[in-house]
Parts: C-alpha cells; sequence; structure tokens
C-alpha cells in the first residue's frame, strides 16, 4: 500500500506541475493576443494575469509561511 502511495503522490505531483505550465502557456497566449488586437489594455492583463499566476503557484508556500506566524 505505501509503494501505490507513493506512486500516486508522484504522479499526481507531476499532474499539478503540468497544470501550472499549460496555465502559464495560456496566459502568456492570452497577453501575446491581447497586445495584436488591443495594445492599450495589453500590459494591463498581463499584469493581472501574472499576479494571478504568481498568487496561485506560490499559494502552498504562502498559507506555510502564515501558518507559523
Amino acid at each position: 500500500m505505501d509503494t501505490l502511495q507513493k506512486f500516486m503522490t508522484a504522479v499526481l505531483s507531476w499532474l499539478l506541475a503540468l497544470l501550472k505550465l499549460l496555465v502559464a502557456v495560456s496566459l502568456l497566449a492570452i497577453a501575446k493576443i491581447t497586445l495584436r488586437t488591443n495594445p492599450e489594455i495589453a500590459i494591463p492583463v498581463l499584469a493581472t494575469a501574472a499576479v494571478m499566476f504568481l498568487i496561485w503557484y506560490f499559494l502552498p508556500q504562502i498559507k506555510q509561511f502564515l501558518n507559523r506566524l
């Protein structure tokens, strides 16, 4: 049972990493399309997307830090 748990943990961590990579690439694609179609709002859209991605990516570390306080 312990081996199955380790295997599932490894698979889920790889899936999470792939999901985060997919989100990052999608955000860059949205920013590129926005930059070509409407450059006036491209920078705010990209900045908002980057902040949201960074919060989502580092949320476990942020929660761990806040729980120690």
